[in-house]
């Protein structure tokens, strides 16, 4: 039994190298690389790496537990005596599918790069240059479409910082997203209001690129407040999703950027605004963004902190920034740093980074209108009930955030599957409208919660009349 156990363990961890190794060459760009390496290892669609890793991440952290046991970095390769390119292998592995040979094609002229693509180093050297200018090499080009963000990721930390800030640009570069989150505006009800402000300060821009000059530029700081439940990251999710293909995401908190050392958060910080501005167009997204900027003018707080909240605050509205808005428009007014943060308690941020943020949004309690449409959008089957019984639940969910809202219809989903479990356990057959929810069900979902962010809505009305950003229509 062991020995099978040993051959499924390894057959699994080989087939998990060549889906490693697969997702990486795609992320990389490399996708002729990529299906040749499908087309000979016979990899199916069956599986997918999952989101939480990926090539990278195994490898920086592998160079982590070597220098924690060891004191020094490991070697992964070491120098040669010949050379030039790698070799082509000739092994021809038994059962395997091969590519057919390309047509021949009229010879590279010289004049674009991407036209004499003839090896992997050429097609990452091709890559390369298209990140400094992709919509004058992507255009026209007959290969798969690269998206936009991923060229700019092939160009190395180390070509741009130097080694005493290359790894904490790779310590700052996990928190990119990479992979889409798979949401969508159309997904989001009740919050017209916060969506219409994220898309005038990132996706316009992007659009329209010319009307966006002068003193029309950008927002470059927006902070949402609201109570817990009412969607704040979920709007970044979205933002992150819906922008993925021409903005590099950041998604950043406290962990990553406080450290035990004297000095290193504010170089993480600013680290991470070099980054993002080598990246750019980019968005560093901040979730509980309390934690980060709080009141200074406390007793507890630490000298440490307080640097770094200064070097945190000089990046945002620093001199760099103020010279951008008052010259003329060029080029690279578009290679911008757009700040999103969010926070249950706004009365807590201290008042210098209010005044950085340009906009401050309240994502407010869903109103009647906001959750009968996600009630709807949760449980499309509600759509063909009496108008009667649907403005009864959505009077019993009077004061819920979206969440709740969700977490009634998730518990009401879980009421129909108790039922149709314990229906396959007794081996009886019910009648055939058990099979779909009933208004009951749902009732009784909604009467076992209670709203618990009434008090705390009403505080950030009450802040929001004060110093929040008011929405017009």
């Amino acid at each position: 039994m062991s020995f099978e156990q040993d051959r499924r363990s390894i057959y699994e961890r080989r087939r998990n190298i060549l889906y490693l190794v697969a997702n990486y060459l795609s992320t990389m760009g490399l996708h002729q690389t990529r299906q040749a390496l499908v087309d000979e290892t016979n990899l199916t669609s069956e599986y997918e790496v999952c989101d939480n890793i990926d090539l990278d991440t195994i490898y920086q952290d592998f160079c982590s537990y070597f220098l924690l046991k060891f004191g020094k970095q490991p070697r992964i390769v070491k120098r040669t005596e010949s050379i030039g390119p790698l070799p082509t292998a000739h092994r021809k592995l038994s059962g395997a599918r091969r590519k057919p040979p390309l047509p021949a094609g009229p010879k590279p002229d010289g004049k674009d790069p991407l036209n004499s693509i003839t090896s992997v180093g050429d097609e990452m050297q091709a890559l390369r240059i298209t990140a400094a200018n992709p919509a004058e090499h992507l255009e026209g080009h007959t290969s798969p479409a690269v998206p936009y963000a991923n060229p700019k990721l092939l160009v190395r930390l180390q070509d741009h910082f130097t080694s005493e800030w290359k790894d904490l640009a790779e310590e700052v570069c996990r928190d990119l997203i990479r992979r889409d989150l798979r949401q969508r505006w159309s997904s989001i009800k009740g919050l017209a209001g916060p969506i219409k402000v994220l898309k005038e300060s990132v996706i316009a821009p992007l659009e329209h690129p010319e009307l966006f000059v002068g003193l029309a530029q950008p927002w470059r700081c927006v902070l949402l407040h609201g109570a817990p439940g009412t969607g704040k990251t979920l709007l970044a999710r979205t933002l992150c999703s819906e922008t993925r293909e021409s903005v590099t995401f950041f998604s950043t908190t406290a962990s990553t950027l406080i450290s035990k050392w004297r000095g290193e958060s504010e170089k993480l910080i600013r680290v991470l605004y070099e980054v993002a501005k080598f990246y750019a167009p980019s968005i560093i997204f901040i979730d509980e963004f309390d934690s980060l900027a709080s009141r200074r003018d406390t007793i507890r707080e630490h000298e440490a902190s307080k640097r770094f909240k200064n070097e945190f605050l000089s990046l945002i509205d620093g001199l760099e920034s103020a010279a951008n808005e008052t010259a003329a428009p060029t080029a690279h007014d578009r290679d911008r740093v757009f700040l999103l943060a969010s926070t249950n308690l706004p009365w807590e941020l201290d008042p210098a980074f209010l005044r950085r943020f340009e906009r401050k949004i309240l994502v407010d309690l869903p109103t009647a209108d906001g959750r009968k449409e996600l009630i709807e959008h949760l449980l499309p089957t509600v759509t063909a009930w009496p108008e009667q019984e649907i403005q009864q639940l959505v009077k019993l969910s009077e004061g819920w955030t979206g969440d709740e809202v969700r977490l009634a219809c998730k518990e009401a989903s879980m009421m129909l599957l108790r039922n149709r479990i314990n229906e396959r356990r007794s081996n009886t057959n019910r009648a055939a409208d058990q099979e779909e929810l009933q208004y009951s069900m749902l009732r009784k979902a909604f009467e076992q919660l209670r709203p618990g962010c009434v008090e705390l809505a009403q505080k950030h009305r009450d802040w929001n009349q004060r110093y929040g950003t008011q929405l017009l229509d």
